[in-house]
């Protein structure tokens, strides 16, 4: 029942962002989660409601809660149920949160060497970057993922847990954990989130993959909407009323 409810939350959550046309930065940094009891329970945050199971707003107070970053139905399914999974969790968000995807890997790329289970996570990401043709994936890749080791595989923050979380990114911008990665992105690249919340609903609302020159004319045009600190709504009107979906 926890897993169902949990699964909810990214639901109920872009929900309420639509409903009440909040800005876009709330998608990687909120200072709310959307929960009902069992959610709320499964975050340690027992006393915050007394929903049963409608999900509503909650003011968590916690630097580790908050935006889809770190809800723990997405990182649960970003992990192999028993370790999180930084290439997993990078190549998500490269691909959903900001529309970097990573080049697809080559054929038959090797498994890493079972003589490597004593290294670190860190290191073991290093030797298989050595391979022949890993490199050029991974080097798009494990930035982003290397920040959300500071959550379990089951999306959980590690209390107490000495972790190797910092990162230097494809810009070369340097981070220390999942928190500074989700300033970043909310203030630094939030441009770049917009354009991919874009593209993956316009790309829905015409059924198909868009061109390049319709990727170029969404991302160009669509920054207008960033002077308003790109409202949802109004996010959705944009597509809704454009030539691409008008015409489609």
């Amino acid at each position: 029942d926890t897993k169902k409810q949990l699964r909810n939350e990214p639901i109920h959550f872009l929900q309420h962002l639509i409903r009440q046309n909040m800005p876009l930065r709330n998608v990687v940094q909120s200072d709310f989660i959307l929960a009902n009891e069992v959610v709320a329970s499964y975050y340690d945050l027992p006393e915050q409601t007394q929903s049963g199971f409608q999900f509503v707003p909650i003011k968590h107070q916690d630097v580790n809660l908050g935006g889809l970053l770190s809800q723990a139905s997405i990182l649960a399914g970003l992990s192999d149920g028993r370790e999180s999974n930084p290439v997993k969790r990078g190549a998500w968000l490269a691909r959903k949160i900001i529309a970097e995807p990573p080049d697809d890997p080559p054929p038959n790329v090797p498994d890493l060497d079972e003589d490597t289970s004593q290294l670190s996570l860190r290191e073991r990401l290093e030797v298989h970057r050595n391979q022949p043709g890993c490199a050029k994936c991974h080097a798009g890749i494990d930035p982003w993922g290397l920040p959300f080791e500071t959550f379990d595989a089951g999306g959980l923050f590690k209390k107490n847990v000495q972790v190797e979380a910092n990162s230097t990114l494809p810009d070369g911008t340097d981070i220390k954990d999942l928190n500074a990665l989700k300033d970043y992105l909310a203030n630094d690249r939030i441009d770049k989130v917009a354009f991919s919340f874009l593209k993956h609903m316009a790309s829905y609302a015409v059924g198909r993959s868009l061109s390049y020159n319709e990727l170029v004319l969404l991302e160009e045009q669509g920054r207008e909407l960033g002077k308003d600190g790109y409202r949802i709504q109004q996010m959705i009107r944009f597509i809704i009323n454009s030539d691409l979906f008008l015409t489609k």
